[in-house]
């Protein structure tokens, strides 16, 4: 495959960024642990859900403009890698701002925990697609 396709380390520092970011700015307040406490499993798969269209669209978006008129071969495999990696980010960090600031998700039960680090996951995978995506437009 060409370079163009790949993630590199570039890619997976800035998303790293945008999801750390992304994830900051909402952990802050106290409305997450209140909406992941209080919100049932259905929700979680919407917000689940959500956050995967989301960054379907900005990958696509991001796709369009690196491969323009390649093989949709390659498309079929660009996507789902940049989502994958943009969501996994995304949870990872998400779960990491909460521990960092005292956000207990060690101590609650697990349930809570998974809700709390679903619903930090979706400004969370915004911010990293996005941050991926404003770079394409550099290039």
């Amino acid at each position: 495959m060409e370079q163009v396709e790949r993630f590199n380390v570039r890619d997976l520092i800035q998303t790293a960024v945008g999801s750390f970011a992304g994830a900051l700015m909402f952990s802050l307040t106290q409305e997450v642990e209140v909406v992941g406490d209080s919100i049932g499993w259905l929700n979680v798969f919407l917000i689940f859900v959500v956050s995967l269209v989301a960054a379907f669209v900005i990958a696509y978006n991001l796709g369009v403009r690196r491969l323009k008129n390649k093989k949709i071969k390659l498309a079929l495999h660009f996507i789902p890698v940049r989502i994958s990696v943009h969501y996994l980010s995304a949870l990872f960090f998400s779960a990491l701002n909460l521990y960092i600031l005292g956000i207990n998700v060690a101590s609650t039960p697990l349930v809570n925990a998974v809700k709390r680090i679903v619903v930090l996951a979706l400004p969370a995978t915004v911010f990293g697609s996005a941050v991926d995506l404003l770079d394409s437009q550099k290039e």
